[in-house]
Formats: structure tokens, sequence, C-alpha cells
């Protein structure tokens, strides 16, 4: 078993696989076939990406194993790097280092849900110093945990959910954000990003919340629309999605208050910095 700030890359259990059958299509033949069938149209296009199977089914997966909708994936892929490409260029973990180490905006939970998906909340409140940290390199750090989600076999299975807390949000941060910000963030999230977005939670939400929200709802699409929540201070409609037992009690869960955050999380990034090399090769040709 993999230690609490790791990236488990164990083989999915036969358990797992029987989601995988279910949800995505995944049979040993499936698999077999969408891998060799990516291979070719991939050799056909004017894409560079790397074609070993590991890397493959991280597009395959969330695709339910249509080669087709795989390679239009990588190619949106693609067009967002080529779109964003000041921002995301040859981006490694040491470019957003401060965001994770000095300032804990964003924490992975070490646990799962009661689904196998994992977790992660964002601080959008009182923790985000918006002198020292911009809206451009919370992007980035999030840009950044992405690379390393997609290596573990059951968040590509089970996909993950966010927290959005805006707990002690003011007119600062509000003003710190913008629509290209909101337009980049939902074009990633809905069209550029392969992991499976299972839901995303806001909590803490202040009045002045419908002001950020004006930001974003115009970009929202209807499949993500349907797995956003909205639950304020109350927590118990937060239990409704995922259970006390696998959240921390800032939450109102069961699980002793976080003690950990970006920090403990940050070294985990820095042991993969060959796969984010090879990552950030994928383009056009």
């Amino acid at each position: 078993m993999p230690g609490p700030f790791e990236i488990d890359r164990s083989l999915p259990s036969a358990e797992l696989l029987e989601v995988a059958k279910q949800e995505l299509r995944e049979t040993p033949e499936v698999r077999a076939s969408a891998i060799e069938e990516l291979r070719k149209l991939l050799k056909a296009s004017d894409l560079n990406f790397p074609d070993d199977e590991e890397f493959l089914l991280i597009y395959l997966r969330p695709t339910k194993f249509y080669p087709e909708s795989a390679l239009k994936l990588m190619r949106n892929v693609a067009e967002f790097n080529k779109t964003y490409k000041e921002l995301l260029h040859n981006l490694m973990p040491a470019d957003v280092k401060p965001v994770f180490v000095d300032h804990g905006l964003i924490n992975i939970f070490t646990n799962r849900d009661q689904k196998g998906r994992r977790l992660m909340v964002v601080h959008m409140g009182e923790k985000w110093n918006t002198k020292e940290v911009t809206e451009d390199q919370i992007f980035r750090a999030l840009y950044t945990i992405q690379k390393l989600a997609v290596l573990e076999p059951a968040t590509q299975i089970n996909g993950a959910v966010v927290i959005y807390d805006f707990k002690g949000m003011g007119m600062g941060h509000v003003k710190a954000m913008s629509t290209s910000g909101a337009k980049r963030l939902l074009t990633f999230i809905q069209e550029a990003c392969p992991l499976r977005m299972k839901a995303v939670h806001f909590v803490n939400e202040p009045m002045i919340f419908n002001m950020v929200w004006s930001l974003f709802k115009p970009f929202v699409k209807e499949k993500l629309n349907k797995r956003m929540f909205f639950h304020g201070e109350k927590m118990a409609k937060l239990h409704e999605h995922i259970g006390k037992e696998y959240l921390p009690a800032n939450y109102g869960g069961t699980l002793p208050a976080l003690d950990y955050g970006g920090k403990e999380w940050y070294p985990v990034a820095e042991q993969y910095n060959e796969f984010i090399t090879k990552w950030n090769s994928c383009g056009f040709k």
C-alpha cells in the first residue's frame, strides 16, 4: 500500500476492474482493441503524444474506450496547451511550489470517499493572499495536480471530486478573479482534462459569491452543471454526497481536522518530474 502522501499507481483490483467494466466498458478485449486503434489514429494524425499503454489509458478511460473520442480529447489538450502556451509551456512542479508550500491553497485528502474518488479542496477565501498569489498561479497549480492524478488507475476509473471553500472571501478576492480566468478554468475542466470530474462542491459561500458565480456561469455546460452543488455553511447537505466518515472535522466529518496540506504533498510532485516532462511534450507535431 502506498503511504498517505504518495501517488497510488497500483494495478486495479478485481473490484475496481468491475467498476471499470460497468461504467467504462473496460474489458481486456476492449482495452487491447482500443489501444491498438488509438495508436493507429495517433500515428495518422498531426498530434505528438506518447503511445505506450499506460499513457493511452489516461485518455481511453475517461472516454469509455472509444478511440475516436480519446483522440478528440488529445486534440483538445493540444489546443488548450497551444492557447495558453505562455502559462503552461514546460510547466514543472518547482514553478508552482509557493502555492503549495507557502500558501497551502490546495489540499488533496489522504483518503478517498465512499465511491473511491479522489478528494481535493481549493481555498478561495481567507487563505488566499491575492497580493502574493495570482489567479494564474492557482490555475498553474491545479494543472500540475492533474498531471499527477492521471497516473492513478483508481482515480482514472473512479474519478475526482473538488470542494471549493470560500470561507472568509472578501471583495479583494472577487476583484482578483476575471472572466478570462473563469473561461480558462472551465474550458480545462470540461474539454481538456482527461479526468472524470464527478462533482464540484461549493461551501462557505458568502453573499458576494454571486458576483463570482456570474463570472463562471456563462461557461458551464449542462453536464458539469448537473454535477455542481452549492451548500453554504450547511455541511449536512455536503454529507448527502460525501459520507461524514470520509470528511475531516473542518467539513463536519468524523475524521480529524486537517493537519496536513500542500507542504506535505509537494515532494510527491517532484518525484514525477520525468513523467511531467513527458506530459509537457504532448501537442501538435
